[in-house]
Formats: structure tokens, sequence, C-alpha cells
């Protein structure tokens, strides 16, 4: 299923920190650099939209989002290894995403597979700037 390319989805639990500009770091499975499913580009300006409803990608049944649209730019994208995180890479993350233990098991939770199912464990470190 494909959602539009210059948004970026967040769920509803992190709202307050998009709302207050704190959530700064975030972290996807798999290589998301454009061309890639869901990727994006450094410098792109995309829409951030907070999820109300999740959808499910294997039934083909889309998120929908609430009234909240903000402007964020992709300030810096790079591809790791999970394992090679540091803790530096978590400066700006939520609360509950804080190493590699916990990344693994929120991106465990949120896509419904684990990371070492995605090749070579790779996941995207997105920094993103607020525009608004």
């Amino acid at each position: 299923m494909n959602l539009p390319r210059d948004e970026m989805a967040f769920r509803k639990q992190y709202q307050g920190l998009v709302l207050q500009r704190k959530l700064t770091t975030i972290f996807r499975p798999g290589n998301r650099i454009y061309p890639n499913w869901r990727g994006y580009k450094p410098g792109e300006v995309v829409t951030l939209r907070v999820i109300e409803k999740v959808g499910d990608d294997a039934k083909k049944i889309p998120p929908t989002f609430n009234d909240i649209k903000l402007k964020i730019k992709i300030a810096e994208i790079q591809v790791k290894n999970i394992e090679e995180l540091s803790q530096k890479d978590f400066i700006g993350s939520s609360e509950d995403v804080q190493d590699i233990t916990s990344l693994k098991q929120h991106l465990s939770h949120i896509y419904r597979k684990p990371i070492s199912s995605y090749h070579k464990q790779l996941v995207t470190q997105i920094t993103i700037a607020y525009l608004e």
C-alpha cells in the first residue's frame, strides 16, 4: 500500500512531542532513503501527519489521520545496521526509544515483525527540523 510520498506518519502517542517540537530523531525499519519504498531525501520538505487510527499494510487498509499537519524538513537521513547505533543516535528520539533494545521492541510492535526480518537488520535514522 502506498501512502503519499510527501507525508510522514507518526503514531498518536507521539502527538504531544510533535506539537512541542521535541521529537527530532525517528527510526524506520529497512532502507528508507528515496527511491526506496516510503523513502525520503535529505533536504526534502514533507508534511508530518498524526495517525488517528492505525491501518494495516498486509490488508491494504490505510491509516486515518487527525487534522494536525506540520511542515518538516528531512535534515539528515542515514541507514545503519541496528547493532551499530550508538547512544548519541538516540538524541531527539521519544522517551520509549532510547537504546537498541527499546528500538527493536518499538519497531517490532509497530511493524509487526522483528528487525531481524529486514535485510542486514537495517534501520533508517531520520533527523527532522520543524519549519512551523
